[in-house]
């Protein structure tokens, strides 16, 4: 994340961008909310699935690979529609901290992503006991 939001960050800067005052700084924290969106979260959830699969105990062939071309689908779309839900939080914490404390801030609103993530990439909790 800190990668990502610092490339963002010297890509159009939130902070001491120029001139444009609030209105520059406001569609680039709306920039920075989007691509976080795009990009980053695609990479989230499948680094997310393939890691807890193999956290697990998982056999990576056998049990996560399979495992990620059925649920990443889902799980991207529950993904998307939680992070619609909370980019007002996000562009706030683009929007008014500095990059240092973005990432800290974007955590603390990622729980609830995470939570969604989880629950849809295992199904749900269905056959949660059935390995």
């Amino acid at each position: 994340m800190h990668v990502g939001y610092d490339l963002f960050e010297r890509v159009m800067p939130v902070v001491g961008g120029g001139g444009g005052g609030m209105y520059r700084s406001s569609l680039a924290a709306l920039s920075h909310v989007v691509a976080d969106s795009v990009f980053l979260d695609g990479i989230f959830v499948c680094t997310g699935i393939v890691a807890t699969g193999l956290l697990e105990g998982r056999s990576l062939r056998g049990h996560v690979l399979p495992n990620l071309r059925s649920v990443y689908l889902p799980t991207l779309r529950a993904s998307v529609m939680t992070s619609s839900a909370l980019m007002p939080l996000q562009f706030l914490s683009f929007r008014f901290l500095p990059v240092q404390l973005r990432v800290l801030s974007v955590n603390a609103v990622d729980l609830v992503w995470t939570a969604v993530v989880s629950f849809v990439s295992h199904g749900g909790g269905k056959g949660a006991s059935d390995d």
